[in-house]
C-alpha cells in the first residue's frame, strides 16, 4: 500500500509538471521533406525518487558528455534523414535514454510505436525507461506485449548503445525482454513471474556470454526466493554458482553474487561504490533480520545514486508499509 501511495504522488507530481512546464512534448514538424523532433523537458532538480529525493545529472568527463552529446546528433541526423523507419525510433529514443532524458525518450518510442504498433524492440524500450520513471505497471504491460509480438519473429542480438571493453554485443531480444521483466515484477512484488522470467531469459537459442546472464539471473532470482521463503533453494541457487567465470560486462552483479556467497565481507562491499553491490548487501541485512542497517544502507544508495537506484526505493518504501 505505501509503494502504490508513493508511486501515486509521483504520477500527480509528473502531471503537475506537465501542466506548468509543459511537461514532456513532442511536435513533429515538416521542413524540406524531414521531420523534426522538439522537446521540453523537466529539469533534474524537478524529479524525484520514490522516497522524494531530487533526481540530478551525473559528473559526466567532459569526454563522456561530449560522446553522449555526439551520439545524441547521429542519431537525431539519422532520424531527420529517414523518419519513417523503426530503426529511426529505437535510436534517438536510446541516445536520449542515455543522457538520463527518460520522459523524453519514453515519448519518441511512444510515437514510433504509432507507426510500427507491432514492434516488440519499441515497446522494449519503452518499458525500459518506464521503470526508470518509475512507472512500473506500464512498463509491465509493454513486456508482456513484446513477448506475444516477439513469438513470430526468430531471436536476434539486440546492439549496444555504449559497447563493452570488448566491443562485443552480448544480449538478445528474447533474453533481454524475459529478462527486464523478471526484474521490473520486482517492483510489484511478483516473485513468481521474477522466477518464470529469469529462467526464461536462458533459453534464447543464440544466447551468447551466459557467464554474463549467469551472474544477473542468479542475483535476481535469489531475492525472488528469499522473498519467497524458499530459502534453502535460494542457498542452493546461488552457491552453485562458480566463483571464476569468463565475465564480459557483469562484474558487479559477479561481487553482489560473491557477497551473497561469502566469499567478499560486508567491508569490501560498503566499499564498493556499485549500487548493485551494496543493494546486495542491503538485502543480506534484510534477510537476516536487520532491517534498521538494511534501510540506512537503502537510503545511502539511492542518495548517492544520480538517477537514483528504484530496487533499493521499492524496498524501502515496502519496509516502511
Amino acid at each position: 500500500m505505501q509503494l502504490q501511495k508513493a508511486m501515486g504522488r509521483r504520477r500527480v507530481r509528473r502531471t503537475l509538471k506537465m501542466t506548468a512546464l509543459t511537461g514532456v512534448c513532442l511536435v513533429m514538424m515538416s521542413c524540406g521533406g524531414t521531420e523534426t523532433l522538439v522537446f521540453s523537458e523537466p529539469p533534474f532538480a524537478e524529479q524525484t525518487t520514490l522516497i522524494g529525493t531530487p533526481l540530478r545529472e551525473p559528473a559526466w568527463s567532459e569526454a563522456t558528455k561530449a560522446r553522449l552529446l555526439l551520439d545524441l546528433e547521429i542519431a537525431q541526423a539519422a532520424f531527420d534523414l529517414a523518419p519513417d523507419r523503426e530503426d529511426s525510433y529505437l535510436w534517438l529514443g536510446r541516445r536520449y535514454g542515455y543522457l538520463g532524458q527518460y520522459l523524453t525518450a519514453i515519448e519518441i518510442f511512444s510515437q514510433g510505436l504509432e507507426k510500427f504498433p507491432d514492434s516488440y524492440k519499441l515497446l522494449r524500450f519503452r518499458g525500459r525507461h518506464l521503470v526508470r520513471t518509475r512507472q512500473f505497471e506500464r512498463a509491465l504491460a509493454d513486456y508482456r506485449q513484446a513477448i506475444l509480438l516477439m513469438a513470430d519473429h526468430p531471436d536476434s542480438f539486440e546492439p549496444d548503445g555504449i559497447p563493452n571493453a570488448l566491443g562485443l554485443t552480448i544480449g538478445t531480444y528474447h533474453t533481454n525482454i524475459h529478462y527486464y521483466l523478471g526484474q521490473a515484477s520486482f517492483a510489484v512484488g511478483d516473485y513468481e513471474t521474477m522466477l518464470v522470467e529469469m529462467d526464461q531469459a536462458l533459453t534464447s537459442p543464440v544466447l551468447f556470454a551466459r557467464d554474463d546472464y549467469l551472474v544477473s539471473n542468479g542475483y535476481w532470482r535469489y531475492m525472488a526466493l528469499r522473498k519467497l521463503g524458499q530459502h534453502e533453494a535460494a542457498e542452493a541457487m546461488i552457491n552453485a554458482i562458480p566463483q571464476q567465470l569468463d565475465l564480459i560486462e557483469n562484474t558487479h552483479y559477479h561481487k553482489g553474487v560473491l557477497l551473497l556467497q561469502g566469499y567478499i565481507t560486508e567491508e569490501d562491499a560498503r566499499r564498493d561504490s556499485h549500487a548493485l553491490v551494496k543493494f546486495a548487501l542491503s538485502m543480506k541485512y534484510h534477510f537476516d533480520g536487520q532491517a534498521a542497517k538494511a534501510a540506512e544502507l537503502q537510503k545511502e544508495i539511492i542518495q548517492d545514486s544520480p538517477f537514483g537506484f528504484w530496487p533499493a526505493e521499492v524496498e524501502l518504501v515496502r519496509s516502511q508499509n
